[in-house]
């Protein structure tokens, strides 16, 4: 590796560990205990900031993980990192003057328009990012769109003034709930999988039904949706479970084809699996102005009708295709419960002080972080435990993970500022 490679890897995961503890320390409210007035939209513009150095400084201009950033794309990340930290710094100022319409706003509003874009079209695609451009140039040209769409004239200027710097756009609710509520349950769930949580629910769902016909597709199911209570994500849900699944599914003799196809399913399903759930589900908590717990308990009935029918097609297509059950190596689920206990502590944690205590989302995931870290380093499962290395890495994934869906809900927010400045949300 390269002199600049190892730099470039070192700044990434230095800034992907600081969105973690930035977090942490903005949940137990160190700030305020320390005598610092921070607003929230101070604190994501620094996750921001970080968020879009990593997305350049990582990947090149096709995104993809082969094509590695270079000089050009680390002067964008140096340009956004730093437009951004002055923002954050001087966010108090820059609001006040903001009726004014001073030029550092419009410089903050076109990088931050310009860049989250990009970042966007790189690691999101060309559609969500087609979906805000569009939004954009309806903005530019609201005024003349006839019928019930018509809106008020904009400037450019004052455009990106709006939707690039406005806590009524960009440092919104989509934001805040990214950088402060799904960034500690992501978190949690890093922590879990490195304690060893992934390879318990797997080997939990290999002893319950392992046993069956189609057995190596029902581990995928029923494996995909246990890990998918608690990290709420369909990415995280396939690199865990899937990487031991889908071999197991083609030697069992599933196709390439059903196999990739069932993991993506019974991953996808674990988005609406209660206690966590995707992003989606605390945006809906906010925007409605109901409890968390009112959203999963909605959520509950639908995510056990979701995974039935999974569970019901795979053993379907075993019955047709006369798949029999796989090789085990003799698990048992009362062997697999002796070992693995400990994880339901975090996990009962979790479920006591977000539905029984009703504590905040975000605290309550910080709460279930402590309890997964004291219990891994005390006791191991089938050799596995977090150490001061594996907490380290830990700190790093969940930040560089965390990119994708901070420009995700950055352009959200793009397109929540442009509905509301348009007029267009009151059509």
């Amino acid at each position: 590796m390269t002199t600049g490679g190892t730099i470039r890897d070192g700044l990434v995961a230095a800034f992907g560990a600081t969105m973690v503890v930035a977090c942490i320390l903005w949940n137990i409210e160190a700030p305020t205990r320390l005598g610092l007035a921070i607003l929230t939209q101070q604190y994501m513009a620094f996750q921001l900031g970080l968020a879009l150095a990593i997305a350049f400084l990582q990947f090149g201009v096709r995104g993809g993980e082969k094509d590695r950033a270079g000089w050009i794309d680390g002067a964008i990340a140096l340009i956004a990192f730093a437009v951004l930290m002055y923002a954050a710094w001087d966010f108090v100022w820059l609001l006040r003057e903001q009726a004014y319409r001073p030029w550092q706003i419009t410089v903050i509003g076109a990088v931050v328009v310009v860049v989250v874009m990009e970042g966007v079209r790189r690691r999101a695609g060309w559609m969500l990012f087609s979906i805000v451009a569009a939004f954009l140039v309806y903005a530019l040209f609201a005024d003349r769109v006839p019928g019930r769409l018509i809106g008020k004239e904009l400037s450019p200027e004052r455009l990106v003034q709006y939707v690039g710097f406005d806590p009524n756009a960009v440092f919104s609710t989509p934001l805040a709930v990214g950088t402060i509520i799904v960034l500690l349950f992501v978190f949690f769930g890093k922590l879990l999988f490195a304690a060893g949580g992934g390879a318990f629910f797997t080997d939990l769902a290999m002893a319950a039904t392992g046993r069956s016909r189609g057995g190596s597709a029902k581990i995928s199911v029923v494996g995909s949706a246990l890990f998918g209570s608690i990290s709420g994500s369909a990415v995280s849900n396939v690199v865990t479970t899937g990487v031991v699944t889908i071999p197991l599914m083609q030697r069992g003799g599933y196709t390439k084809r059903d196999a990739g196809a069932i993991e993506a399913v019974a991953s996808t399903g674990g988005q609406l699996t209660p206690p966590i759930m995707g992003a989606a589900a605390f945006l809906m908590a906010e925007f409605l102005d109901i409890s968390y717990f009112t959203v999963a308990a909605a959520a509950l009935l639908p995510a056990i009708l979701y995974y039935l029918s999974v569970f019901v097609q795979v053993d379907l297509i075993a019955g047709r295709d006369s798949i029999a059950p796989p090789d085990t190596d003799g698990l048992t689920v009362a062997q697999v419960l002796r070992e693995g206990w400990h994880f339901a502590l975090p996990f009962g944690v979790l479920l006591v002080a977000l539905f029984w205590w009703r504590m905040d989302p975000a605290d309550s995931a910080l709460l279930s972080a402590v309890a997964i870290v004291a219990v891994s380093f005390l006791r191991s499962y089938r050799g596995q435990r977090l150490t001061l290395g594996t907490l380290g890495r830990t700190f790093v994934e969940t930040g560089t993970g965390m990119v994708d869906l901070i420009l995700v809900v950055a352009a959200a927010g793009f397109v929540i500022g442009i509905l509301n400045i348009t007029g267009l949300g009151f059509a």
